[in-house]
């Protein structure tokens, strides 16, 4: 945890009362003269006094004939409301744009709107939340408004504004940011180019990720953890305090949240307690927030477990979680050492899939080598159906692995394993292979020359167990 000093230097006002009683007109005149002429001399040297390092200049500027604004009402939240399947809400700031989230099971996304109606696309059979804000922070978010579209409601598929970040397919990086303080740097306005193109999501750290949102204009999740932050055992008590997070949190327009050690186990350490109150901390945070996304890391051997032996608490909290976090990724570090348990991580990846959860593939914090990052990402995209997210350790503009830029466009169709453990998916602008734990080395032809980030230009590579490559071309 970090603790961080928060400026706000603003310049006071100046009252001068000042009186003398004169009996003519002409005294009268003398003195509003005299008043006028020492509040602009006081005004003039507060204005070139010594200030705290960092305030801002204080600007004077002409009364305007109009009367000023309120703050609080500058800063009134729209009011949103639903008229059968439209959006409706009140005006806000100055531009009448406007940023709406748009919030469905396992699925969240942004879009920009001119104007204070819109008409979502229908998910069939979903309950579809929906909040909207005044572009560029000029209001809060609004009241939460739902759509609850019938199993047999037709899906349409409207002219829609363009997504301020648009859903990556199946052969596109999906990166989700973990902004821990080797990232404070580049939280400044001259890296929001550069963020906007290259991440997806950002797993913030509150209070410092307070801005993020308004700065960068990406979805927000709020990191904390159960199991070391003062709440382990989980209790009735701990279970409140960590819910008083979460709704500090939407109070400040994140995403959601991100659950850290949500481990079920004896085995499996940190964790937040018993597995009951565990289960019913995380259907409190879904209560406290029903529309915020909820990622979950979960070690991958003890929830895979408990869900194939259909473990009660797991499964009735299942439905709540819009990610899962695979920590380490399928690193030396992650405990997928062998044939059967890299299979075996992708029928658990199918599973979830199958339940609307995506999967964020971390990077091994351990082992943060190009080969590491590129088997991670291949596997990836063996598994990607376009909602899933990966990462790597500490990756920065001035230290971004190019790996992650890559564009596979659509996928052909689904993985496919070879006899020898060899791992493959093929897309419109290229071609994964992964080479499962534990496989003999062998060697690839490809038929034509190809470009990875870690292979370079290639006609032909050879790959050893746990290594993979990601090609275009």
């Amino acid at each position: 945890m970090f603790t961080r000093l928060n400026r706000d230097v603003r310049a006071g006002g100046i009252v001068v009362r000042g009186g003398w009683a004169l009996r003519a007109l002409g005294g009268v005149l003398f003195a509003a003269v005299a008043a006028s002429l020492t509040l602009g001399a006081v005004a003039q040297a507060r204005s070139h006094s010594a200030k705290p390092r960092g305030a801002k200049p204080r600007t004077v500027k002409r009364a305007s004939k109009h009367r000023a604004v309120p703050r609080s009402a500058a800063l009134a939240a729209p009011v949103l409301r639903v008229k059968g399947q439209m959006l409706e809400w009140t005006r806000v700031g100055k531009n009448n744009k406007y940023k709406l989230l748009i919030r469905a099971p396992g699925r969240r996304r942004i879009v920009i709107v001119t104007g204070r109606s819109y008409r979502p696309p229908a998910v069939a059979g979903a309950r579809v939340y929906f909040r909207v804000r005044a572009l560029a922070h000029q209001s809060p978010w609004s009241n939460s408004a739902m759509i609850n579209y019938g199993a047999g409601e037709p899906v349409e598929r409207p002219h829609e504004p363009i997504p301020l970040h648009p859903e990556a397919g199946s052969g596109q990086v999906k990166y989700r940011l973990d902004a821990a303080s080797f990232f404070d740097p580049f939280a400044a306005a001259g890296y929001v180019p550069w963020v906007r193109g290259h991440v997806a999501m950002i797993k913030g750290y509150p209070p410092f990720a307070d801005t993020f949102q308004g700065l960068f204009g990406l979805p927000v999740i709020a990191y904390h953890d159960p199991a070391t932050e003062g709440l382990a055992p989980l209790g009735a008590t701990q279970v409140e305090a960590y819910v008083a997070k979460v709704r500090r949190d939407v109070a400040h327009g994140y995403a959601g949240v991100f659950i850290d050690d949500a481990n079920w186990s004896p085995g499996y350490q940190p964790s937040p307690g018993p597995p009951a109150n565990l289960a019913h901390l995380i259907e409190a945070v879904h209560a406290a927030d029903p529309q915020g996304l909820i990622e979950m890391n979960s070690h991958f051997r003890d929830i895979w477990t408990l869900m194939k032996a259909g473990n009660p608490e797991v499964t009735r909290v299942l439905p709540d979680i819009g990610a899962m976090c695979v920590e380490y990724g399928v690193g030396p570090t992650s405990g997928i050492t062998g044939a059967d348990d890299y299979a075996e991580f992708m029928q658990y990846a199918d599973t979830l899939h199958g339940k609307g959860i995506a999967l964020t593939l971390t990077g091994d914090r351990l082992h943060r080598d190009v080969p590491t990052m590129e088997f991670n990402l291949a596997t990836y995209f063996l598994i990607n159906n376009g909602r899933d997210y990966v990462n790597a350790t500490e990756q920065t503009p001035a230290s971004f692995w190019n790996g992650f830029e890559v564009n596979l466009g659509n996928a052909l169709g689904p993985r496919e394993r070879l006899p020898s453990g060899l791992w493959t998916r093929k897309f419109s602008g290229g071609v994964v292979y992964a080479l499962e734990p534990g496989a003999a080395t062998q060697t690839v032809n490809l038929g034509k020359t190809m470009q990875s980030a870690q292979w370079g230009r290639v006609t032909s590579l050879t790959l050893s167990s746990g290594q993979g490559a990601v090609l275009t071309g």
